[in-house]
């Protein structure tokens, strides 16, 4: 059987868009590593590109396609997609994928530069707000010196994958020639951590092949989870959820993406506890960014009559309360159904982005 070797320029992770970078901007060093790759394995050469991009200087058989998806390092993801299907993965190590008759192996530009030129170099790309730079470092050199990190709240490195890290740690560490290190992401103190959680699950979300339930799932309940925290809706065991589900996604799904998604999440929960209690438990957000559109149920102290209609109608037993007493709602436990509200005859249950000030203890009707 003949062989194939693909030079993938889709499988960037969303934060590092190294790939068409280096096929733009160093194409010789790219080419260069790819044909002596292609020589060592006796394979022809193909390049797979996004769609409605070009590479000035790129001979040779080139496909383009609309599916960029981090799974395509994998050889049999890459076979799916030359075939016009869905870019899933092979989980087998030891399996063939074949596409017209030829087994395929798969490198990215990046791995290519480093077969031509050695692996000393490494490119990175630095997102700061809404700018992405991408800059030539060398292996071994402190994170600290590929970007300034004064008054940076956090650093995640490696993107989708990667791990959120305090600014003093992350700018000691030496830069290794692994994916890890080929983003390095920065939040300033006037982000919150939680909405920027709910921003990288959306992206995980949308970047799963949905092959493997775990990951599939996963994404999607974790980017819901985020969400209600920063709309009031959270529940108090979201968190011990997160770290449980995450372990076991850790070991079950197929591919690389999916057992590393969970860890921006779990890190930045490790290091902001404070910061997604304060979404849970105490509906607040101290950088201003969540719960504006956030409707809080409460119960107008100066009108509940006491006759625990809303406790009878609430699912999740949020209402604290007795005959005669003002009513409570628990916030660590509402979920914004509205039931209350439909069996509160005295239209007595209210919303506000902001709690008015309300009872800590029982209370009786008209003592308030």
């Amino acid at each position: 059987m003949k062989n194939l070797l693909v030079v993938s320029c889709v499988s960037d992770d969303i934060k590092a868009p190294l790939s068409m970078y280096l096929m733009k901007n160093y194409l010789s060093e790219v080419v260069a590593g790819v044909e002596k790759y292609a020589s060592e394995l006796d394979a022809d050469i193909m390049y797979l590109l996004p769609e409605g991009e070009k590479v000035e200087g790129l001979n040779g058989d080139v496909r383009y396609t609309s599916a960029c998806s981090p799974t395509l390092t994998n050889p049999y993801s890459v076979a799916q997609v030359l075939g016009g299907n869905i870019p899933r993965p092979m989980i087998q190590d030891e399996y063939v994928a074949v596409y017209e008759d030829k087994a395929v192996s798969v490198v990215t530009p990046e791995a290519a530069y480093g077969i031509k030129n050695g692996f000393n170099d490494k490119f990175v790309a630095v997102n700061v707000g809404e700018k992405t730079e991408i800059k030539k470092a060398t292996v071994g050199q402190i994170v600290g010196e590929v970007v300034a990190l004064e008054g940076t709240k956090a650093v995640l490195l490696g993107g989708l994958k990667g791990t959120f890290m305090a600014p003093a740690e992350a700018a000691e560490l030496k830069l290794e020639a692994t994916e890890k290190f080929s983003s390095i992401t920065v939040y300033d103190s006037s982000e919150c951590m939680v909405d920027a959680c709910v921003q990288l699950m959306n992206q995980a979300y949308n970047a799963s092949c949905g092959k493997c339930v775990l990951c599939r799932e996963g994404t999607s309940q974790f980017r819901q989870i985020v969400t209600e925290m920063t709309t009031g809706k959270a529940k108090s065991g979201d968190l011990d959820l997160i770290k449980e589900v995450s372990e076991l996604i850790s070991i079950g799904a197929y591919c690389p993406f999916g057992q590393n998604m969970t860890k921006p999440l779990t890190s930045a929960i490790a290091l902001f506890p404070d910061e997604f209690d304060d979404h849970i438990k105490r509906k607040t957000c101290k950088c201003g960014k969540c719960y504006k559109a956030a409707e809080l149920y409460y119960i107008d102290p100066d009108e509940c009559q006491g006759c625990g209609d809303c406790i009878d109608a609430c699912p999740e037993d949020a209402i604290e309360g007795k005959d005669g007493f003002i009513h409570i709602i628990d916030q660590d436990l509402c979920e914004q159904c509205g039931k209350c509200v439909s069996a509160c005859d005295e239209g007595c249950i209210k919303t506000a982005t902001k709690l008015p000030k309300l009872p800590k203890k029982k209370t009786k009707v008209g003592k308030w």
